[in-house]
């Protein structure tokens, strides 16, 4: 079983610890985040808003400082430079980076070359620094162990959109689409209306004065970093698409409606026996949502995605508009955890 280190333990950080806990698919020896209080991040192990109570015990060493999961020692480390975290005392094989900070990101390689850990996953889509990014469902038997070394899991809105795009591509060609995303807020939105200095940071540097406005009351439109991050797994489909995106006052759970142009024509029947089946046969990359669904029903679904058979539509010219559902931290955690596995199965 691989050695795990979580750096940044935020929402998706906490998400891949539960989902593995579940999972048992490595160990994980240690967490790196640069808040120091210890105390704190074991009382959100236990607790969350969203997903419940950790199933476990959990318990402190505040002065060793050793957070003990089912009386699991996990070393707890408070430092902002991913490199000078002593990895190497712990014996991780892989590193989780879910701390967003580009610095970090940049540091990956020389981290690697120093012998420190074997591999290193980025939870984001960035386009630098990346041996490769993988996306499940759409180019994970690409993954080459001698080479790929610093991974990238792409974003929420990717894991869940490329699945669907690959093969709508594959079997009908796509000639031009547009995509909305409906996006749950995140922590670095304000809940009142304030200044748009409070949302920017070196891992969100937009100069949008509407993300300022308050989160809990606003649907909030914003640009979205989807189709250059699908660029870097289904690069023939991009230049064709279009997006944008809401971030809605909920907590979690996304959607995206999509509307495409084939270069072939479909039924509607088509489209739902296509879904169906790969929902059977997909290993959790896709759900099919056969009952009348909203957002918070799929809130802890292990699937990538999940096709929303109700508002499939298919006009004379081609055009097709899909439904699509998707836990932005859950089901992509789970994806997160699939690529360490998947670098353990290389491995051993």
């Amino acid at each position: 079983m691989l050695r795990v280190a979580i750096n940044g333990f935020g929402r998706i950080g906490r998400a891949v610890f539960r989902i593995n806990q579940d999972r048992q698919v490595f160990q994980v020896v240690a967490i790196n985040d640069i808040d120091p209080n210890i105390r704190n991040h074991s009382y959100l192990m236990q607790f969350d808003s969203t997903y419940g109570r950790f199933p476990g015990t959990i318990r402190l060493d505040e002065t060793n400082s050793f957070i003990y999961v089912n009386e699991q020692p996990i070393r707890f480390y408070s430092n902002p430079d991913i490199s000078k975290v002593p990895w190497d005392n712990e014996n991780v094989d892989v590193i989780i980076d879910s701390s967003g900070s580009r610095e970090n990101l940049m540091v990956s390689h020389e981290i690697i070359g120093k012998g420190l850990v074997s591999n290193i996953v980025v939870t984001n889509a960035p386009k630098t620094t990346i041996d490769r990014t993988v996306v499940f469902g759409v180019n994970e038997s690409d993954f080459n162990h001698q080479t790929d070394k610093v991974l990238a899991s792409s974003i929420c809105d990717v894991n869940a959109l490329a699945p669907v795009l690959k093969i709508l591509d594959e079997l009908y060609g796509i000639r031009e689409g547009f995509i909305t995303i409906l996006h749950p807020w995140l922590s670095y939105q304000n809940l009142l209306d304030g200044l748009a200095s409070s949302v920017s940071s070196s891992v969100h540097p937009w100069d949008d004065f509407s993300l300022a406005r308050a989160s809990t009351q606003n649907l909030i439109p914003k640009n979205t970093t989807l189709v250059p991050a699908l660029e870097e797994v289904v690069p023939s489909i991009t230049p064709c698409l279009e997006a944008m995106s809401f971030r809605v006052p909920t907590t979690i759970v996304s959607a995206a409606d999509v509307t495409l142009r084939l270069n072939h024509s479909t039924q509607i029947q088509d489209l739902y026996d296509l879904f169906q089946h790969k929902a059977i046969n997909s290993d959790n990359i896709f759900g099919f949502a056969d009952r009348q669904q909203v957002s918070i029903d799929f809130s802890g679904t292990n699937q990538s995605v999940h096709v929303d058979p109700r508002w499939i539509r298919v006009s004379p010219e081609n055009s097709v508009k899909l439904v699509l559902w998707y836990d932005n931290e859950w089901g992509y955690g789970n994806r997160v955890v699939d690529l360490v596995q998947l670098i353990g199965s290389e491995n051993h």
